[in-house]
Parts: C-alpha cells; sequence; structure tokens
C-alpha cells in the first residue's frame, strides 16, 4: 500500500495579518498534482486542517473543493482533527462521506478508530486518534490520569490494537524519543511542567507506520517510521529555511516499510533578510517571482529616515525588527533611549516615527493611551 501525508494546513490562517488563502489554494493544488502523479492508495490528513474551530467559509469551501479533486483521482482519504480543529464540525456528514472514501475522525470516543484496508498484502488497519486533552481522557475512563503518556497508553489499551497485524496510526500529539523535537513559531505549543505533555514514541512499536500532525517542521521521531509530515506551507520566520514536502510511505509485509519525501512549491516563498537598510533595500529582486516573496526583514542598524524603503523594495514585508549586531553600541542606544524618555507614550512614538518615518495619528496616539492606560489598571 502506497500513502502520502501531510499534516497543519491551517486553512484560513493569517500571518502577520496577511491573508494566505491564495497561498493555501495554490498548495492545495500540489498537493492535488502529486496524487495524481504519485497515484497513491490514500492521503493521510493528520490534523489541523483549519487554524480555528469555527473556520472561515472560505476555508471550508477550499478543503471542500480539495476532498473533491482527491476523491475523484480514486484515492482514500483519512483525516482526524488537530487542536486547532472543531472534531464535531469536522466530523459533519462524517459516516456519508465514508461511503465515498473520506474517512474522518473529528471527535476523540476514548479510542483510535480503525478502518480496515486491503492490499496485494493482505490486511491493513488504519487507525484514526484525533486530538486529545488529558482531561477528555479522564472524563472517559473515570481515572485520575495527569500526563499525556499515561493517557495515550489508556487510550491505545482500549483501542487494542493487535501488534502482529499492519497497521498505520494517524494521531496529533507531542511524540518525543530521547530529546526534544525541532519546535518553529507558528506551532500552537502549551508546555507544561516536568514534560507532561511528552509522550514517549516508544509505545508506538505496535504500529508499522505512524503519521504525525501537530508539528510544522518534518522531522522523524525515534525511528525513521514514527514521522511529523510538517506543515505544507510556511507559517513563521524560524521555518523560513525549511524546505516543505509530503511524507510518501510504501508499505509492504509485516515492519517492510520505506519512507520518501515529495517536495512543494509554494506560490511565493518566505525569507529572512537582514543587514543594514542599504544592503536589504540593495538586494531586493527588481522584478521576477521572487519579488512577492514573504519577507521579514532583521535591521542592523537603527535607520535614520524609517524604514519605508523596505516596503517598497519587497512589496510583500510582513515584518520589520532591529537586531543589533554584537558590539555595534546599537544596544546601549536604544538602551538610553529607554531612560531619557519620559513617558511610555512618547518612547513609543519615538520608535513609531523612527520605524515609519511619519507621526502617529490622532487616532493612533487614542489608542495608544487606551493601551498603556490599560497596561497600568493590570500591574496594580
Amino acid at each position: 500500500m502506497k500513502v502520502l501525508q501531510t499534516s497543519d494546513m491551517h486553512l484560513g490562517k493569517r500571518v502577520h495579518e496577511y491573508s494566505l488563502a491564495e497561498d493555501q489554494r495554490h498548495i492545495l493544488k500540489e498537493i492535488v498534482g502529486a496524487v495524481a502523479a504519485e497515484k497513491p492508495d490514500a492521503l493521510l490528513i493528520a490534523g489541523d486542517v483549519y487554524d480555528r474551530a469555527v473556520p472561515s467559509e472560505e476555508a471550508v469551501t477550499m478543503f471542500g473543493n480539495f476532498l473533491g479533486e482527491v476523491n475523484d483521482l480514486g484515492c482514500q482519504i483519512y483525516v482526524i482533527a488537530g487542536n486547532h480543529d472543531s472534531g464535531a464540525r469536522l466530523d459533519y456528514c462524517g459516516p456519508l462521506l465514508g461511503r465515498s472514501g473520506i474517512h474522518i475522525a473529528g471527535r476523540f470516543s476514548g479510542k483510535a478508530e480503525r478502518i480496515e484496508a486491503e492490499d496485494v498484502y493482505g490486511k491493513l488497519n488504519v487507525w484514526l486518534l484525533p486530538y486529545f486533552k488529558v482531561s477528555e481522557v479522564r472524563a472517559v475512563s473515570g481515572l485520575q490520569i495527569e500526563t499525556y503518556a499515561d493517557a495515550m497508553a489508556w487510550v491505545l489499551e482500549q483501542s487494542g490494537v493487535d501488534p502482529n497485524e499492519r497497521n498505520i496510526l494517524v494521531a496529533h500529539q507531542f511524540f518525543t524519543a530521547g530529546k526534544q523535537p525541532e519546535l518553529s513559531d507558528s506551532e500552537d505549543q502549551r508546555f507544561e511542567v516536568g514534560g507532561m505533555l511528552d509522550i514517549p514514541a516508544g509505545m508506538l512499536d505496535a504500529f508499522d507506520y505512524v503519521a504525525l500532525g501537530h508539528l510544522h517542521i518534518p522531522q522523524s521521531v525515534g525511528r525513521d517510521t514514527i514521522r511529523y509530515c510538517g506543515s505544507p506551507l510556511k507559517y513563521s520566520a524560524s521555518e523560513a529555511r525549511t524546505s516543505k514536502s509530503l511524507t510518501a510511505v510504501e508499505i509492504r509485509g509485516k515492519g517492510d516499510v520505506d519512507v520518501s519525501t515529495v517536495p512543494l512549491n509554494p506560490l511565493r516563498d518566505m525569507r529572512v533578510v537582514t543587514g543594514t537598510l542599504t544592503e536589504i533595500v540593495d538586494a531586493a529582486p527588481r522584478s521576477g517571482p521572487e519579488r512577492q516573496d514573504y519577507i521579514f526583514a532583521r535591521l542592523t542598524e537603527v535607520p535614520a529616515g524609517g524604514v519605508d524603503e523596505i516596503y517598497r523594495a519587497y512589496p510583500n514585508t510582513m515584518s520589520v525588527e532591529i537586531v543589533p549586531r554584537e558590539g555595534s553600541g546599537i544596544a546601549d542606544e536604544l538602551e538610553m533611549t529607554v531612560v531619557e524618555t519620559e513617558s511610555a507614550e512618547e518612547l513609543f512614538s519615538r520608535f513609531y516615527a523612527e520605524m515609519k518615518g511619519e507621526e502617529l495619528s490622532r487616532y493612533q496616539l487614542e489608542l495608544l493611551r487606551e493601551c498603556i492606560d490599560l497596561a497600568g489598571r493590570d500591574a496594580e
């Protein structure tokens, strides 16, 4: 059996107030094209289909069209809910869609849902386990379970997985194997004391392959056959150097699994550019697709005339920040500015003028004063 794996689409997501709808429609077309070219038996979608529990109409339509296009290619589809999804909304019409080869597990039921598939090697079990919280397992089990590891152990026991059969698990949790996985800034991480979120990958030995969602940087955990495929698009500056892909998996006899990747090509790349204002502006492409890339600009100086030139040179600049070079004296200059500024309002106003080359409007000043006043009251 051949499968392709994706996850963490986050349809409807905005980054620094930029709508990524056009980029997401493009990357979904890329995935459809990969399905057509690779001809897998199944596509696994390991959670976080949407960026929020109540997705926009645009995001829902986008996903519905995508499912239809993949399904038209004769490919089975297996979908689970992630921590950003509403399981109930994702489950809508689930039984009906299942008859058409689109299998969705949205709501956590206390165990993984098994769907039986067949190939030339015989039976293969696809286990769908939507994202769950410890509190949900505690409520279902009636036990005082405190950690995600104990919760997962109970869920797997209830699922009744036969380790002698061929098994695939699709899950959306935080698994580790002796070290912390590589994280990105775009993930919703809620760390707890004592590693309570960590689930040891060793408890997944019964599965020939584990398709994971939740982390946005592609990586394996413990063994090649336990894999986060990563998000299909870059959603933060921390992912700028990461190549996005689908994971392709060939499952033959028990324990006989090959894993590879299929690259994805975004409509626009996401890049970090660092240097002085002049260096950054001079390096900007004057034409071509790179001019439309999403840019995080990191200035190594405080520009005297604002940063409007960056926005003109890179139309899709998402953010501009000052990152002083060590020993440049800029940090000391900024520190002195803080000391000499008489009020938070004056400090912010001066910073805004230096960055934008213009003064705050009356409306912006009113908003700033309200925020400062609210922050002062919260601190009392």
